[in-house]
């Protein structure tokens, strides 16, 4: 009896840690590689609209910040990326999202405080 109550009980302690292991959080290095696509768009290289790839990958970076940690996360990313490419227009950064016709709950701006995202 105390043999099944002690299986029993480990079974329980197993099942909880699995349901309270943190839930995998924003992988910024994933999202600047998937935002590659749109880099010929936001430098102004010919392309008027940004490319299916590109907003595939705004559609994915939507997908993936469904809580305002990751939104924070995902701001910070981006504008610490947008620090290291020289020759992208604010502006089309800045429209990039409605282009796309994506909503991501926050604007593309190097000067956004990535602390005020919603």
């Amino acid at each position: 009896m105390k043999n099944k109550f002690v299986a029993l009980l480990a079974s329980l302690i197993m099942l909880l840690v699995i349901t309270l292991e943190p839930i995998q959080s924003f992988d910024c290095v994933q999202a600047k590689t998937n935002l590659i696509p749109c880099l010929n768009y936001l430098i102004g290289h010919g392309d008027d609209a940004p490319s299916g790839s590109c907003c595939n990958a705004i559609q994915g970076l939507k997908s993936s910040t469904p809580t305002k940690e990751d939104r924070v996360a995902a701001c910070e990313c981006l504008k610490a990326a947008a620090d290291t490419f020289h020759g992208i227009k604010e502006g089309l950064v800045a429209s990039l999202p409605k282009q796309c016709g994506v909503d991501v709950g926050f604007t593309f701006s190097k000067d956004i405080d990535c602390r005020n995202v919603p």
